[in-house]
């Protein structure tokens, strides 16, 4: 090679390599705000930077710290679900109850992400009532529901182990059974943001 030659490759390398860099550095951050979007559409970037820079509190939570309790309780159609056997799947669980008009309010929307969601194999809806009768759940979810509907009438599951007090509440937990984000309050789970949400714990 030429001192031409080299010279002319030396100033190529010199401009491609920040090019690079610059590019590289940009597709991640591209990736990195894709996968934060749904989150900043429903909590607000406010709450969102909080909940990333580690503030706990209410409302909402995002993190990775917490694994959810294991528990039992009874469904609508007589068996028994429990927790610790759902790994593999992302749980979207929702808690409410029929004296809570938001929560009937939203629960349209549970039925219809449990319809949207049904063939991918990999994600369960959940509701979970603290009700004193399926008689009163059936009310608002029939026995044909997509829903897993799951009765706690002592509150035992929602309110001692997951110290839920207002409702609605809904949690997504992953497939490796950790708790990955709250939701205090109602909202319209069939939107495609939450539904992009979801995606992301897949």
């Amino acid at each position: 090679m030429s001192r031409r030659e080299l010279i002319a490759t030396i100033i190529v390398a010199a401009i491609a390599f920040p090019l690079i860099f610059i590019f590289t550095g940009a597709v991640v951050d591209a990736q990195a705000r894709a996968r934060e979007a749904p989150f900043r559409a429903l909590l607000g970037n406010a709450r969102f930077e909080q909940l990333m820079d580690g503030q706990g509190g209410v409302p909402h939570y995002l993190g990775a710290s917490l694994l959810a309790p294991d528990f039992s309780l009874p469904t609508q159609g007589g068996g028994e679900w429990k927790m610790s056997e759902q790994r593999g799947k992302v749980i979207v669980m929702n808690f409410w109850t029929v004296t809570c008009r938001p929560c009937i309010q939203e629960m349209p929307t549970i039925e219809l992400l449990a319809e949207l969601t049904q063939d991918w194999g990999d994600v369960e809806v959940v509701a979970i009532s603290t009700d004193r009768s399926w008689a009163e759940v059936e009310t608002i979810i029939p026995r044909n529901s997509r829903i897993t509907s799951l009765l706690d009438v002592d509150r035992k599951v929602v309110t001692e182990q997951f110290g839920t007090k207002l409702f609605p509440e809904t949690w997504i937990i992953d497939a490796d059974g950790v708790v990955r984000f709250r939701f205090d309050g109602a909202l319209d789970w069939s939107n495609p943001v939450a539904l992009d949400l979801i995606r992301a714990y897949r």
